[in-house]
């Protein structure tokens, strides 16, 4: 998830060439009062402008934070999950206009588990101005038996609606819920990815020759139906697992492409991804990404934006587990950033991919096995200047004697790509930051970069699904011409949602 800020073109954020965002958010308690969400979503908003923001669920000018919460109890309903809205303004994201939303309701609560909040991802599926909030749903879910669905809420002037809509769903066997959003057609219209294919609900082949995935194009009418829906194969020659997939523009044509994470059939501990460039007539396979050693890059993240502002959309892979044997050849001690640079034919062939950890100069800190840099990655310009900035948590680091305390990482865009310099670091013992650094906090699981205020700087948002035993907190920092800074900083739990707090995992998702 994805990569967050304003939509300045249908296809990029503030050139960012980033077509799909989706991270998850965890604080504190902050007692505010409560308000009702369907007026509040929309009161004081400005006359939306002519330029809608790709993460504006409300059209005011100003982008909003979606929180996922998807072990929230719901009545009865253990991990129904909820998603909690924070609107923008013109002085942040604002706590006093805010909206919750829950997980649909089912016939038997008992045997139900929706983590509705799961996998957050925002775009205008209906060409209507407003953007719409995604999410997976698992297991149990009304019709949907042992199986996930992505749920759509849409946008308007009041805010998101009340409740959901369907758009696709599929058994547990050929789905595991991930998906993304992009212009792959390049219609000017975002379109559904999912990697599964729904062949067991459209009588299309299975078996060998099923398809990897599907794409649902847009515009969507309300009632959720795509304009069209087909199927695609990622490689026929050398079929993978498939495990996440990411949108974004890599050879700047204006079209979405495809970064997918897979693994070998016959070695579960290889990670890789392999790139697909989106057009009118379908996907064009490029291959796998790989280092300047020819070595696979691979990890659990990945996310897509311009880094160095040459119009070509950079691949950075959060490679956040070091205990494969495949990273003994790899220099991913303690987790790492593998960046490959976009260029017209899908990655550069003149700037080379480059590995970025702890032990890289002018990196703070020292690489430890199991930091878990690279987890929760997000994208955005964080002080104005134009270059896209990177935020990954290190939600395994240690210090002061803390295990897992956790800690986040901001470094620079720069016209040489990603860079150290000017870094940015913070956790719950850095000063102004609220809260206290206490053992497995594991602070930094996901970030999100959000320019609430319009001011053409993405501001951070810190989640901590593990805070306080599993109930979880959100950390907002703002920014300046310098960058992030701790000044002002807040957090905030279920609880100040409203929401009851125990197991809620709030933050595990966001969408902005």
């Amino acid at each position: 998830m994805a990569s967050h800020s304003h939509r300045r073109t249908p296809l990029t954020r503030r050139r960012r060439l980033v077509l799909a965002t989706g991270v998850a958010v965890v604080a504190g308690a902050l007692a505010v009062p409560a308000v009702n969400a369907a007026t509040e979503a929309g009161a004081g908003a400005a006359t939306p402008s002519a330029e809608r923001l790709h993460d504006d669920f409300n059209g005011d000018g100003y982008p909003d934070l979606a929180i996922g919460a998807p072990g929230t109890t719901v009545n009865t309903q253990a991990g129904a999950g909820s998603v909690s809205v924070l609107y923008g303004s013109a002085s942040g994201l604002s706590m006093s206009r805010r909206q919750v939303l829950k997980g649909p309701g089912v016939p038997d609560p008992e045997s139900w588990e929706g983590l509705y909040g799961t996998n957050l991802q925002s775009a205008d599926l209906d060409g209507d101005g407003y953007a719409d909030l995604l999410s997976s749903l698992k297991a149990y879910v009304m019709d949907v038996e042992d199986g996930y669905a992505v749920e759509v809420n849409w946008g308007g002037p009041n805010g998101l609606s009340a409740t959901s809509t369907r758009l696709t769903w599929a058994p547990m066997g050929p789905w595991s819920g991930q998906f993304t959003v992009g212009d792959v057609d390049g219609d000017k219209h975002p379109d559904l990815v999912t990697l599964s294919n729904d062949t067991w609900m459209s009588g299309e082949p299975d078996g060998a020759d099923s398809p990897d995935g599907t794409v649902f194009h847009g515009p969507f009418d309300r009632d959720g139906g795509p304009a069209k829906k087909d199927y695609f194969r990622i490689n026929p020659e050398d079929p993978q697992n498939y495990q996440g997939i990411t949108a974004g523009d890599v050879n700047g044509d204006g079209i979405a492409d495809l970064a997918v994470q897979s693994t070998f059939v016959d070695e579960s501990d290889s990670r890789g991804v392999e790139l697909l460039l989106g057009g009118a007539d379908g996907f064009t396979y490029k291959g796998m990404l790989k280092d300047a050693q020819g070595r696979l890059v691979g990890g659990e993240d990945v996310e897509v934006g311009d880094l160095n502002k040459d119009g070509y959309g950079d691949i950075v892979v959060g490679h956040s587990s070091d205990s494969y044997d495949s990273d003994v050849e790899l220099p991913t001690k303690g987790g790492a950033l593998a960046v490959v640079y976009g260029g017209p034919g899908g990655v550069s062939s003149t700037r080379k991919p480059v590995w970025i950890n702890q032990d890289t100069a002018g990196v703070p800190g020292a690489a430890e096995r199991g930091d878990g840099m690279g987890s929760g990655l997000s994208i955005g310009d964080t002080n104005g200047d134009g270059y896209l900035d990177v935020a990954t948590g290190l939600p395994g680091e240690d210090f002061d004697g803390l295990t897992d305390a956790g800690t986040v990482l901001v470094l620079r865009g720069s016209a040489n790509g990603l860079t150290a310099t000017g870094y940015k670091a913070f956790s719950q013992n850095t000063s102004g930051v609220p809260g206290t650094a206490e053992k497995l906090d594991r602070f930094g699981a996901e970030t999100a970069l959000v320019d609430a205020n319009a001011d053409k700087k993405d501001g951070l948002v810190v989640g901590d699904p593990a805070e306080n035993a599993g109930n979880g907190s959100v950390w907002v920092f703002s920014a300046t011409s310098a960058g992030i800074t701790a000044n002002g900083s807040f957090s905030f739990g279920s609880a100040t949602m409203g929401l009851p707090a125990t197991g809620a995992k709030f933050g595990a998702s966001l969408a902005d």
